[in-house]
């Protein structure tokens, strides 16, 4: 007996759960910058990136999807292009003529290349990334794709391959093309991947390159001490660039106390500071990292366990509820000033109720950190504990879930009504019955009494006595 009762049970159960699926929906994570900078900062587009978190949350940004004209921070996409294709470094390839011709007349920086030049694929990319040589990146892409059409066709399948979606090339060395542009996010995209090739990285962060009897000083003069006006301590690489329409442009990183940032800045003016006309995008990226030292810090906003919320379970054995807390410890950038009471926490499109059975740990959804009206990082949120399933519970709300339905309730009506017609129509024909039954019988002992009549000679006939026993 019982084990059929299990099995009627189960099947009950599990016909409740094909009739009622549950649904969810989760939040989408956006790239908005987590602060805005206190600082002046001139240029009209630029970005500051947190290194030390491998999601490289946007700490401030302007303008960062506007379209801009890159300049010279095209051979960053010109240099890793080259190093993905290129494994042996120490190869040798020989200056064409027009790799010079092309650059005729435009006032590109070249480090003085002359056709029959022979130099190794390493040579060209130093000369590229430190000294910003133009002829440099022809005679790269000449190498790599055999012509520079193709390899600035390689350089834009690159950029879409990394999720660049602004961003167009016309040629390797960043002259300017009305077509060819990019903006500032796309820019942090591209650097931020070829970080992660270390000769890329040795090669950008080179403070100075002798080629020939020239000595090359990096084009970013942050890293430079003699100029005083714009140098930087803690500054490392990696690209300048400019033009008229480009602005001055610099993409960098800084590095102080554990903490490690990249700038992007683009469309810089030259303003006159301090009675001297400055490079304001050397300005603008010390001042951003200055900023960010300064008023930022490190900071645990929510430890793991922590009650966030609490959520109503359905079907649960001696449990309604489930609280739902943080799965992990979130340390995240904060100003220095930070006042704990204004952390917020926010479940990101929590369920209205969870079907039992839960287990403890199991991720439910996910909530945003709010600091300052701006979300600055996210947690997962999970069941603090498990919860059972009530097989009880389980069938009585699913019946009721089930009867509960408007097209099972217009259903059962119809059926009721008709069972109500079906026993007015059985309660008339058995009347109708009765009455013809009553009928003939009736007709019946009036057969019968005419026959005695007409046998028995009228109504003096008396039957005859009883047998006695």
């Amino acid at each position: 007996m019982k084990k059929t009762l299990s099995l009627f049970m189960a099947f009950i159960i599990m016909l409740l759960s094909v009739l009622t699926v549950p649904m969810a929906a989760f939040a989408q994570e956006d790239n908005e910058a987590l602060y805005d900078v206190t600082s002046k900062v001139y240029a009209d587009a630029y970005m500051l990136i947190n290194l030390d978190d491998t999601d490289f949350p946007v700490i401030a940004a302007k303008n960062q999807t506007k379209r801009k004209y890159p300049a010279s921070l095209t051979k960053i996409v010109t240099a890793i292009v080259t190093l993905n294709h290129v494994k042996d470094l120490k190869a040798k390839t020989t200056v064409s003529e027009g790799a010079i011709l092309v650059l005729s007349g435009t006032g590109a920086q070249v480090a003085g290349l002359k056709p029959g030049d022979e130099l190794t694929i390493e040579q060209l990319l130093y000369l590229t990334m430190v000294h910003s040589a133009c002829d440099a990146c022809e005679v790269l892409g000449e190498y790599v794709a055999g012509t520079v059409t193709d390899f600035v066709k390689m350089m834009n399948d690159w950029a879409k391959s990394i999720g660049c979606e602004n961003t167009h090339f016309v040629n390797p060395d960043g002259l300017h093309a009305d077509d060819h542009y990019t903006t500032a996010e796309d820019m942090a995209k591209i650097t931020l991947e070829a970080l992660k090739n270390e000769t890329f990285v040795k090669i950008a962060t080179t403070q100075q390159y002798k080629y020939g009897k020239y000595n090359f000083i990096h084009t970013n003069f942050m890293l430079d001490k003699f100029h005083v006006t714009y140098y930087y301590e803690y500054a490392e690489g990696i690209k300048t660039g400019s033009t008229s329409e480009a602005g001055y442009c610099v993409i960098t990183k800084a590095s102080k106390d554990g903490y490690n940032y990249l700038a992007v800045v683009m469309d810089s003016p030259i303003k006159k500071l301090k009675g001297i006309d400055t490079k304001c995008s050397f300005i603008d990226a010390a001042t951003l990292f200055d900023w960010a030292f300064d008023s930022l810090k490190y900071s645990t906003v929510i430890r793991k366990n922590d009650l966030v919320t609490e959520i109503p379970v359905k079907n649960g054995k001696d449990a309604d509820t489930v609280q739902l807390v943080a799965d992990e410890d979130v340390t995240t950038l904060v100003p220095v000033s930070l006042d704990p009471s204004a952390v917020m926490v926010k479940p990101v499109e929590a369920p209205e109720e969870l079907d039992a059975p839960i287990t403890a740990g199991e991720r439910v959804c996910k909530a945003e950190i709010i600091y300052a009206d701006k979300v600055i990082s996210r947690v997962d949120l999970v069941a603090a504990k498990s919860v059972e399933l009530s097989t009880f519970l389980t069938i009585s709300n699913g019946l009721k879930r089930f009867f509960g339905q408007k097209i099972v309730l217009a259903i059962l009506l119809i059926l009721i009504l008709l069972v109500v017609l079906y026993i007015i129509i059985f309660a008339n024909r058995i009347r109708k019955n009765n009455r013809r039954i009553a009928e003939k019988r009736r007709r019946q002992r009036e057969l019968d009494e005419q026959a005695n009549r007409e046998y028995y000679g009228g109504d003096d006939y008396l039957p005859p006595p009883a047998r006695r026993k």
